[in-house]
């Protein structure tokens, strides 16, 4: 591959095992035959140009990451975390750092093996500080600065580190010596334990600070470093944020005679130049000092693990303490420590504290918010020449609570307490009773004031707020319960009312318009009962009335022409024989009539139900239809059958007696069944009508326009009464007539209106 060409045409671009962003198809198959045998890369570094690391340096983030092919040519200044590299990551196996004569750069070898651009793991353990080598790999954008990953290294021998330079501060400080060997002077304001591994130092320079990490060994404890003036050579390295944004320096030591002690720390750390709170940050002709101070107070606060306050002569201050071991509050201590002013008031940070007896009683003084503010206008301006100095000290706050809020894990319980024209924010640590909105209490606490930007003055900042220290439950006294009708549950009462109200007027209306569909229902079934029980009346008085008027008309003249026909036959003589079969025929005929007449003014004529019930009617039609005809005639009924009102019993006998009927004209059948049952509750009776006849096709059978109206009748007859009429039959297979009545408890109130 030749890597010149490779490098000016930026065809490909390595991200994990390396992917192919735009290639040939020679190329193509090139790839394809690595990726068999796994990800070697075969370079050409004489064709490649040797860049510079600051040229290196300058490559923006963005394009750094599209991880192009460089050659570069430099120094091992750095192996690994140095003095601190951990044994799971063998010197140059984790990463090294290059130096040229233009800047240096951090190799990160380690991510490179990750993703198998480099492979040989025992050479990279095989670097060392000082060696010069040549390096092809590819810039990547890394975590702060650009970064390189190693795809091939080779040896070019020992090489020349220039001494190391003493830096600009500001540069420094700032960022800008990233990865060069440095010394710098300062002294340890801090040592902590960052992990098991090693201890972490602050080093304050007296314009600013830098980080150092050293082996967890004895010589750099704390007994022994904190409050010395070391000289540190080392490389300068970053420590960033999670945007990847300069924070401090630290500096990466190689040697142990890197560290150098130039002014040891006092054997005794209370030995040191003592001060009382009050001038604890006042003013002095050299500048504030980088060594420790000493100071005097009693102790007003501490949460037991790292923070205290104590007070001396109405002033508080905030110490920030390595360990605490059993301080109680009360405890008249001696703190030494260094200056901290990040909290705007002076404190002290990396103290030792030790005890001196018993305090006297602490002076607490009674603060107002309001107050407090305008006073410190009013020394602005100049019309009050002293304050009452409030911040860090034991201070009573009287107000109203807002809101209580409990403390998630190991959190601390916050109070939002009205103190009259502003709030404050009261933190109480431990477990508590929560306190109800609207309890008026008198707290004691320490006042941890807060102040707009300093830049917004050039002189003194003015206080934006108070937040207070508790200390436990006890530094909160009630003065007042809230009413039990707090705001919150009168609110609450006229929301449950409220719903009640409107739940109660829509189910009201939700049941009237029920109501008034199921009146309205009803009454249309009552009306139609009624009309049903006035039309069948109607009906039974004209069939009655036609039935007697064929009897006494048409069935008469009938019998007294049959009686001259027999009259006529009587007198003729012998030899009119042709006369006589011609009054024979006659009377046929008029016989014929008369029992077709009789049928019709059967029909007409419904069973008499006064006798009996509904069931009785139905058993004696069935007797008089197999006295009077061909034909076996079966009545079923389920026991017991409820007793009927007349207009239902009525019309469901005329229609048993209509399908009968049909069944003599229509169907040759020689059995019907009558089935007569009823639901559990009876609120509906059913009949049904089956014969074994010839049957018929029901979807082609004779109606009201051929001149038959049986079915039809009988089907009105239902539906007036708002039942279901159904016929089932085939041709040759019989007929079911299937009847279903709903019951109505009004019924028989209708069954008795004249």
């Amino acid at each position: 591959m030749n890597f010149e060409a490779f490098h000016r045409s930026n065809s490909w671009s390595f991200s994990g095992v390396s992917m192919i962003r735009r290639c040939s198809l020679g190329g193509l198959c090139l790839w394809c035959l690595l990726s068999l045998v796994g990800p070697v890369y075969s370079t050409e570094p004489a064709t490649l140009p040797i860049s510079k690391i600051v040229d290196l340096l300058h490559t923006p983030r963005h394009e750094a990451a599209k991880r192009k092919v460089v050659r570069v040519q430099a120094t091992i200044s750095s192996v690994g975390d140095g003095i601190i590299t951990w044994p799971t990551h063998p010197g140059a196996a984790k990463s090294f750092c290059l130096e040229d004569a233009t800047g240096g750069i951090w190799v990160r070898s380690s991510l490179a093996l990750d993703e198998q651009l480099f492979q040989d793991a025992s050479f990279l353990s095989s670097l060392s500080y000082g060696t010069k080598i040549e390096l092809v790999g590819l810039l990547d954008a890394g975590g702060f600065s650009p970064v390189l990953l190693p795809m091939r290294i080779t040896k070019l021998g020992e090489g020349h580190l220039p001494a190391a330079t003493v830096p600009d501060m500001k540069r420094f400080l700032g960022g800008a010596e990233n990865i060069r060997r440095v010394t710098v002077r300062g002294v340890v304001q801090n040592v902590t334990k960052e992990t098991k591994n090693y201890w972490l130092l602050r080093v304050e320079t007296g314009v600013g600070h830098f980080l150092v990490r050293l082996p967890l060994e004895e010589q750099y404890g704390p007994d022994r470093m904190l409050d010395a003036e070391l000289q540190i050579t080392g490389l300068a390295g970053a420590s960033r944020n999670w945007r990847f944004e300069f924070v401090c320096p630290r500096m990466i030591v190689d040697h142990r005679g890197h560290v150098e002690i130039l002014k040891p720390a006092p054997n005794d750390p209370f030995s040191v130049t003592k001060v009382s709170l009050a001038q604890l940050d006042g003013f002095k002709p050299e500048g504030r000092p980088l060594h420790r101070l000493c100071s005097q107070g009693t102790v007003t606060y501490c949460d037991g693990d790292s923070l205290l306050y104590i007070q001396d002569d109405g002033v508080g201050v905030r110490v920030s303490v390595s360990d605490l071991d059993s301080i109680e509050i009360g405890e008249r201590v001696e703190v030494s420590g260094f200056i901290d002013n990040s909290h705007y008031f002076a404190g002290f940070r990396g103290a030792s504290v030790r005890k001196l007896g018993d305090g006297e009683a602490t002076e607490s003084v009674l603060a107002d918010l309001p107050e407090i503010f305008d006073e410190r206008s009013r020394f602005v301006s100049g019309e009050a020449k002293e304050i009452v100095n409030y911040e860090g000290r034991l201070v009573h706050l009287e107000g109203e609570v807002l809101s209580f809020q409990p403390r998630v894990g190991n959190g601390q319980n916050q109070l939002v307490v009205d103190c009259g024209q502003s709030t404050t924010t009261a933190f109480l640590p431990g477990k508590v009773k929560p306190l109800r909105p609207g309890t008026k209490v008198l707290m004691t606490g320490i006042a941890n004031m807060t102040f707009a930007s300093p830049d917004t003055s050039a002189n003194l900042a003015m206080p934006t707020g108070l937040d207070l220290l508790l200390r436990d439950a006890r530094d909160i006294s009630i003065l007042e319960e809230p009413s039990w009708w707090t705001r919150q549950r009168t609110l609450a009462a006229l929301t449950v009312i409220t719903i009640a109200a409107l739940s109660a007027f829509l189910w009201a209306f939700t049941l009237r318009r029920s109501l008034d569909r199921q009146t309205s229902r009803l009454a249309r079934e009552m009306r139609d009962r009624h009309d049903a029980s006035l039309e069948f009346q109607a009906s039974i008085r004209e069939r009655t009335r036609l039935a007697a008027n064929l009897h006494d008309t048409v069935l008469q003249t009938l019998a007294g022409i049959a009686y001259q026909i027999d009259a006529c036959g009587q007198l003729a003589t012998a030899n009119s024989s042709d006369d006589h079969q011609y009054l024979r025929t006659a009377r046929h005929m008029i016989q014929r009539g008369q029992n077709d007449l009789r049928n019709v003014v059967w029909a007409l004529h419904c069973m008499p139900l006064e006798d009996g019930t509904f069931v009785d009617s139905v058993n004696q039609l069935a007797r008089k239809q197999r006295v009077e005809q061909d034909m076996q005639v079966n009545v079923q009924c389920d026991e017991p059958f409820p007793v009927l009102a007349d207009f239902i019993a009525g019309n469901l006998l005329l229609i048993i007696q209509e399908a009968i009927h049909n069944t003599i004209k229509h169907a040759s059948a020689t059995n019907v069944d009558v089935k007569l049952s009823w639901t559990p509750g009876a609120d509906h009776v059913a009949v049904s009508v089956i014969d074994d006849g010839v049957g018929f096709d029901t979807s082609d059978h004779l109606g009201r326009s051929d001149g038959h109206f049986g079915v039809v009748s009988m089907e009105q007859r239902v539906r007036r009464l708002g039942g279901t009429f159904a016929i089932e039959s085939q041709p040759g297979a019989g007929t079911t007539l299937r009847v279903s009545i709903p019951l109505k408890e009004f019924d028989p109130a209708i069954d008795k209106e004249p």
